[in-house]
C-alpha cells in the first residue's frame, strides 16, 4: 500500500509540475508566433507602400536621403547630444542624384562650427579629420540601409542602382571639396590676424 501511496504521490506531483510546464511552453509558443506574424505583417506593409513607388529612381533617392540623415543624426548623438538633428524626410521635391548629394552633405557639414566649438583647440586639419571620420560611417550605414531596403524590394538594379551609387559618388566627392574649402578658409584667417603680441610703439 505504501508503494502504491508514493505512487499516486508522485503522479499527483508530477500532474502539478506538468501545466505549468505546458503553460511556459504554450507562452513561448504563442511569443513566437507573435512575432513572427508582427514580421511578416511588417514586411507586408513594407512592400505595399513602397513597391510601387520606390521602382522610380527618384523615389529611391528620396528613401536613401531618409536613411543617409538617420545615419549622420545617430553618429553624431554621442558628440552633440541627443536628437542632434531633425530626422528630415522630403517628398515633392527634386531628388536627382546632385540634388540629393548636395543635401546630405549640407546637412552633415552645418555641424561642423558646432563640433569645432566642442573640440578644443585642435588644429583646423585634426578638427576636420575628426569631424569627417565621424559623420562618414553615419553616411555609409544609411546609404548601405537604404541599400538593403531596395534590394529586399527587387528593386536595386538599373535606373535605382545607378543613380544611388552615383549619389555616394558626388558625397564623397563633397566632403572632400568641404574639407579644402574650411582648410583655404583657415589659412585666410590666419594670414588677416595679425600676431597678438603686436605693438604700436610712439615716435
Amino acid at each position: 500500500m505504501a508503494i502504491t501511496s508514493n505512487n499516486n504521490a508522485s503522479a499527483m506531483g508530477v500532474s502539478r509540475q506538468n501545466p505549468n510546464a505546458v503553460k511556459t511552453e504554450d507562452n513561448r509558443e504563442i511569443k513566437d508566433v507573435a512575432a513572427q506574424a508582427k514580421r511578416t505583417q511588417n514586411t507586408a506593409i513594407l512592400k505595399a507602400n513602397e513597391q510601387v513607388s520606390l521602382r522610380s529612381n527618384n523615389d529611391s533617392l528620396s528613401l536613401l536621403y531618409k536613411t543617409a540623415l538617420e545615419g549622420i543624426n545617430a553618429e553624431l548623438e554621442p558628440v552633440l547630444g541627443e536628437n542632434a538633428s531633425q530626422k528630415i524626410y522630403d517628398s515633392g521635391i527634386d531628388t536627382s542624384p546632385e540634388a540629393t548629394a548636395e543635401r546630405i552633405i549640407a546637412f552633415a557639414t552645418a555641424f561642423y562650427s558646432r563640433y569645432k566649438e566642442l573640440s578644443g583647440a585642435e588644429s583646423e586639419e585634426k578638427t576636420l579629420d575628426n569631424f569627417l571620420a565621424v559623420i562618414t560611417p553615419g553616411i555609409d550605414k544609411g546609404f548601405t540601409d537604404a541599400k538593403d531596403i531596395l534590394k529586399g524590394l527587387k528593386v536595386y538594379e538599373g535606373d535605382v542602382e545607378t543613380g544611388v551609387d552615383s549619389t555616394y559618388d558626388m558625397v564623397m566627392q563633397g566632403l572632400a571639396s568641404f574639407r579644402e574649402k574650411m582648410l583655404e578658409l583657415a589659412a585666410k584667417q590666419q594670414e588677416d590676424t595679425p600676431p597678438a603680441d603686436t605693438e604700436t610703439k610712439p615716435v
